[in-house]
């Protein structure tokens, strides 16, 4: 059975839906902070770019929070999603000892984000997530990002995949990451990626960046 949490939010409580119990990877928490974020750090920079100042954005699956503790001196209102429950622990920790007033961490199930009311925020994100889910979870998701926000930011895996090096350390590393994780990821690949998602929801506008020697890219609404 799911639990609830409440948030509050500009005075308002907005009631959050918990996951399931999920069991938690090895490499959540700590580890994924010194092996995976400072990879990651370039992508940051690249959302930031695109983030106006003074705006409201949550991010759908923020893991450590590092990406949203990059925009707290550019966004007025930060808000982070996540359901692995080391990842919530850790990032929620981090935001408290390093002081970002402007950030919340919530434990909960990005696409059962209802109470939020429609157009709460001015960006929604999901970076390095889709590719990690089941199939049957990433439309969902899209559409609950859809009604959050005008705007909508995606970063994962580019498809095809470029036939480089860096797509093979890739591959290497998503199949490390354990079984379930590697055959979302393969379903990801197969399915077409973050434009074949973003088509089926007919977008409006879209601008896309490729980085890291073409094998990641960021696609955003217009």
């Amino acid at each position: 059975m799911s639990l609830v949490v409440t948030y509050h939010r500009q005075n308002n409580v907005v009631e959050i839906w918990m996951p399931q119990k999920r069991k938690d990877h090895f490499y959540e928490g700590w580890l994924y902070h010194i092996l995976v974020d400072p990879f990651l750090r370039r992508v940051h920079r690249l959302v930031r770019s695109q983030v106006k100042p003074g705006s409201t954005l949550i991010d759908i699956g923020c893991g450590t929070g590092e990406l949203l503790f990059s925009l707290a001196d550019v966004c007025s209102e930060l808000v982070g999603v996540e359901t692995s429950k080391r990842m919530w622990s850790f990032a929620d920790r981090q935001a408290r000892a390093r002081g970002f007033n402007n950030v919340q961490i919530l434990f909960g199930d990005g696409a059962k984000l209802e109470n939020f009311l429609a157009g709460s925020f001015d960006y929604a994100i999901a970076c390095m997530v889709l590719h990690e889910m089941d199939a049957s979870q990433r439309l969902p998701l899209l559409k609950e990002m859809q009604r959050l926000a005008p705007h909508v930011i995606l970063v994962d895996y580019r498809v095809p995949p470029p036939a480089n090096l860096a797509a093979a350390m890739c591959r290497f590393i998503e199949r490390l990451a354990g079984r379930r994780h590697f055959r979302n990821y393969t379903s990801f690949i197969n399915n077409g990626g973050l434009l074949a998602l973003y088509e089926s929801f007919s977008l409006s506008g879209r601008m896309e960046i490729t980085l890291y020697s073409r094998c990641l890219h960021l696609v955003k609404t217009q």
